[in-house]
């Protein structure tokens, strides 16, 4: 791949490979805000939540550069398969839509999107932007795009830090318990959605500039005297802050406990044990500290149960959607309830199952829980899928402390286990980028033994 880098369509390639996080954000405003933009119409389907994103033209445009490079020998497949993992997974995915566009029974309305555009949207355009990752990205490639990423979530951090204690932008400053949630809102009422949304957005990035300083501050890396490196570490840190300011605001107490685990594994794995063991003190005090913070909150005194509110608290509410998801399950094994039928087929059985309509502001779009969301979309064969995947992961990865992005899926998996990570567009890209990463993006240095 080497000797084709300097022609122009590989560069302009290389570009856009680079480029596509910053794609994938403006997909998310494009939706968040399409009321505003002019030609809307150009971007919808006949149905109401049929659309065309940016991010459906861009990696629909990735693409045709990579097959019009690769017919002209311009851009060449790089020295790397796809793991059996990896393509297990991709290959059951398929097979799983397939049995849910042929055999699916007659969707239940009103239905916000046809299963083809659900699926395209969600699955085909993400798992062909990994797939051209996979085999055509170079070691300095992924990093390049590792930086755009982090410099990505950096800005859209920024943005929302700004909304969120000024209000100058379109859409609520904060929603009813005073969380940083946009600009995850409602397009057409411009009311807030939930700020768990945000907390998916961002916390890959937020793992991954921690281990970034963290193993340049373990492998004491010079930075006196190097500009470049001050540089890099000083943009890293910035990102850092960030993302971590804007994640506490969300007050996702999964996405806090998915973080703290990830992280707490990262160090064991990277630091000597007495050394893990001081440092593991000091995060349980910030975590403490934390708790301190927030115990005095709306939103903690109704999750405890402390203060009363119209509707169930997140746990409560949760019991009942889970048993809803059993049920959906159990009559459902092979091809689950269908793709983007979750909440018809919850506000249609909801009394005959829970003997009682759920008490939410709104019947819940998925199912929250990561692997019980894929079954209920896609069948067994989808929730097998992501088994697969996760296995493939963590024995590709080991948890080595080179690999960054392992611990990011980890924290993936853990806040799965109360929420469904993936129903968006953007959060489904960057499920699928930290994939990528789980194989293309290693830090260097020898990592310490662990004593």
């Amino acid at each position: 791949m080497n000797k084709h880098k300097k022609n122009g369509l590989m560069r302009f390639y290389e570009w856009l490979i680079v480029a596509s996080p910053w794609a994938f954000l403006l997909g998310l405003f494009h939706y968040q805000f399409q009321s505003f933009l002019p030609y809307q119409r150009i971007f919808r389907g006949l149905q109401f939540f049929d659309f065309i994103t940016f991010t459906d033209i861009f990696v629909g445009f990735l693409f045709l550069i990579f097959i019009i490079g690769y017919f002209k020998k311009k851009i060449v497949f790089v020295e790397r398969k796809i793991p059996l993992a990896l393509l297990l997974c991709i290959g059951l995915l398929g097979f799983a839509a397939v049995l849910q566009l042929f055999f699916q029974g007659p969707s239940i309305e009103p239905i916000l999107s046809t299963p083809t555009e659900y699926f395209r949207s969600l699955f085909v355009f993400p798992l062909i932007y990994l797939v051209l990752l996979m085999r055509t990205a170079d070691d300095h490639l992924v990093k390049r795009l590792v930086r755009s990423y982090l410099a990505m979530v950096g800005f859209f951090c920024a943005l929302a830090l700004l909304q969120h204690f000024t209000g100058i932008f379109p859409g609520e400053q904060k929603d009813f318990m005073g969380r940083l949630v946009w600009p995850f809102i409602d397009f057409v009422t411009l009311k807030s959605s939930s700020a768990n949304w945000v907390a998916f957005f961002i916390t890959p990035a937020h793992i991954i500039s921690f281990i970034i300083l963290c193993n340049t501050i373990i492998h004491r890396k010079k930075l006196r005297g190097d500009r470049a490196a001050l540089l890099e570490f000083c943009f890293t840190a910035a990102i850092f802050f960030l993302a971590d300011i804007t994640v506490y605001l969300t007050q996702s107490y999964g996405a806090y406990a998915a973080i703290f685990a990830a992280i707490t594994l990262y160090l064991f794995r990277a630091l000597r044990f007495k050394e893990f063991l001081a440092v593991f003190l000091v995060l349980c005090v910030m975590a403490g500290g934390i708790f301190l913070l927030q115990k005095d909150t709306w939103k903690f005194k109704v999750f405890s149960g402390e203060s009363s509110y119209r509707f169930d608290t997140s746990v409560t509410s949760r019991a009942d959607i889970y048993r809803m998801n059993v049920h959906m399950i159990l009559t459902n094994p092979l091809l689950g309830v269908g793709l983007n039928q979750y909440q018809s087929y919850f506000k249609e059985y909801q009394k005959e199952v829970l003997g009682h309509d759920l008490n939410e502001s709104h019947t819940p779009p998925h199912a929250h829980n990561f692997f019980t969301s894929f079954w209920t979309s896609l069948g067994f064969f989808g929730f097998l899928a992501v088994v697969i995947l996760m296995i493939g992961i963590f024995w590709h990865t080991k948890f080595s402390p080179g690999y960054p992005a392992a611990f990011v899926f980890l924290a993936i998996m853990i806040h799965g286990l109360i929420d469904a990570y993936y129903w968006k567009q953007e959060i489904a890209y960057t499920f699928w980028i930290v994939v990528g990463l789980c194989y293309l993006y290693r830090l260097p240095g020898k990592v310490k033994k662990v004593e």
